[in-house]
């Protein structure tokens, strides 16, 4: 966002397109007199050419307006008509509703600002502050993101003392917990979705990070994904339901878990070295395999980064030297490479 804050939006097919209160009154004066001339547009609205222009532009990337003719006579009209809303409710409350779920103690998922009030209310917090402080945050967290997702390869540098880095870049869907606040929309859905086996929320969480994934697909020139596999055992595995929400087809590395009398999940383990140990001794990647393009390793959460670390350590040993191995997790630790024992 250009390191503004915008307070003025519209939606477009569901989509929400941020600006400034001058480049909302320019789509708003070309929606309400179409087609019509620059020079007409910047007389009618009072400001310079160039910054009439300076907004055009910004709209023409956007792909909301468009322009017709040829100099001198160029008009702007609006791309389409259809399902545009020039939404006049708060950028705050907006942001809360799209953001923001809540699990109350009994399990029933609140979304948007009733459950970002009904929060406020159970810990005794005023709404419009921590709506204040939550929107910030936020903010902050979206410069992280490109392409949607969070990098986290700098999370893995910080322990290579402790252990060989085989991964090429590590990326987040979004962070587990964020402050006081706790667990981030896709964190909530996430645990919903693994502690209840919800169908449903699986079923979501597949359509908010497909766009992620073929992003990744794309950038990286991926031609084989994996995914990490679970060590308990559940009727509905989160993973394994959760690909088939994907609408990309690649080949698919066999992993396995390893079992034993004594099943060790890695969220049971507070030591690092501990975890790289389990992930070393536990995960089994077939050797037999044919690995000669670059590969996507999915996990569902991640605290150490090692166990899709390790994971990719071992797939490099069987594949053809020169692959990389890029790491994708729906959540991650906002600290550093922390423990997620909840999940």
């Amino acid at each position: 966002m250009d390191g503004l804050i915008f307070t003025y939006f519209i939606i477009k097919y569901d989509k929400i397109y941020f600006m400034t209160k001058e480049t909302r009154l320019v789509f708003e004066q070309i929606k309400k007199y179409a087609p019509v001339r620059a020079s007409e547009l910047a007389a009618k609205i009072g400001i310079s050419n160039k910054n009439l222009y300076k907004h055009l532009r910004r709209l023409l990337d956007e792909q909301l307006i468009e322009k017709v003719g040829s100099t001198p006579k160029v008009y702007y009209s609006l791309k389409s008509s259809e399902k545009i809303v020039i939404d006049n409710t708060s950028f705050d409350d907006l942001l809360i509703e799209q953001n923001y779920v809540y699990v109350s103690p009994v399990g029933k998922i609140i979304r948007g600002m009733s459950g970002f009030s009904t929060w406020c209310k159970k810990n005794g917090y005023s709404v419009d502050k921590q709506k204040y402080l939550f929107v910030k945050k936020f903010q902050e967290i979206n410069k992280l993101r490109k392409d949607g997702v969070i990098s986290a390869k700098q999370k893995l540098t910080d322990v290579k003392d402790k252990q060989s880095i085989y991964l090429d870049s590590l990326y987040y869907g979004d962070f587990y917990t964020v402050d006081h606040f706790g667990k981030t929309k896709l964190g909530q859905l996430v645990y919903v979705g693994k502690s209840s086996q919800n169908k449903e929320v699986i079923r979501e969480i597949s359509g908010l990070i497909q766009q992620h994934l073929v992003n990744l697909i794309s950038k990286y020139e991926i031609t084989i994904v994996g995914f990490i596999p679970p060590t308990v055992d559940r009727k509905v595995q989160f993973l394994s339901y959760l690909k088939k929400g994907f609408s990309f087809e690649l080949p698919e590395l066999v992993i396995n878990k390893t079992s034993s009398k004594v099943k060790v999940a890695q969220k049971t383990l507070r030591r690092l070295e501990d975890r790289i140990i389990n992930a070393k001794e536990t995960i089994a990647v077939n050797p037999n395999q044919k690995i000669s393009g670059n590969v996507l390793l999915i996990d569902d959460a991640v605290g150490s980064g090692s166990t899709l670390n390790q994971t990719a350590g071992k797939i490099k040993n069987i594949a053809k030297s020169g692959i990389k191995v890029i790491g994708y997790s729906v959540v991650g630790s906002m600290r550093g490479f922390e423990v997620i024992s909840e999940v």
